[in-house]
């Protein structure tokens, strides 16, 4: 999610044609260089600027980003501005990952921790279970009834307590 929405965006982009970016700058506390990239992304592409999907971008979309950077020598910049991407910074580490392992690299990852599947002990019918298994199931529902043991015994330990107490 972008720390400004699309509608302020807009509107200093538009302020950026009659006013300097540094005078923007200081005024909003955002830097002159992206208000600047900002102006661009509004040139190029109008009202239509700076609608991102939330969804990342596939490997062939950043992959004939890529290319036709390189086919119509633009600069990080523009070639941004013109795909209306939310920064150039976006672009250069495509281009890195791209120049490390080619487009292969570029597929979307996903982001966060793993899920976790719950491995059930009771997926196998006890008839299929060997000896081995067996035991350590068996050893796995002691332990578990010894820990529940332990607690209830905890439970009722401050419950006596508190009613001592009053």
């Amino acid at each position: 999610m972008s720390k400004h929405n699309r509608i302020f965006k807009i509107k200093l982009a538009q302020h950026a044609v009659q006013e300097s970016s540094v005078a923007l700058s200081k005024k909003h506390n955002i830097s002159a260089r992206l208000i600047r990239y900002w102006s661009q992304v509004y040139q190029l592409n109008g009202s239509n600027s700076f609608i991102h999907n939330q969804s990342p971008y596939s490997s062939e979309f950043k992959a004939h980003v890529l290319k036709t950077m390189k086919t119509n020598d633009w600069s990080l910049g523009h070639t941004s501005a013109h795909f209306d991407l939310s920064s150039p910074g976006i672009l250069f580490q495509w281009q890195k990952l791209y120049a490390q392992g080619g487009i292969s690299r570029l597929k979307p990852q996903k982001k966060g921790r793993p899920t976790v599947t719950k491995s059930d002990s009771s997926a196998k019918p006890v008839e299929q279970m060997t000896e081995e298994e067996l035991r350590e199931e068996l050893a796995y529902l002691r332990a578990e009834n010894d820990v529940l043991k332990k607690l209830e015994a905890l439970a009722q330990a401050r419950k006596k307590k508190a009613k001592t107490r009053r």
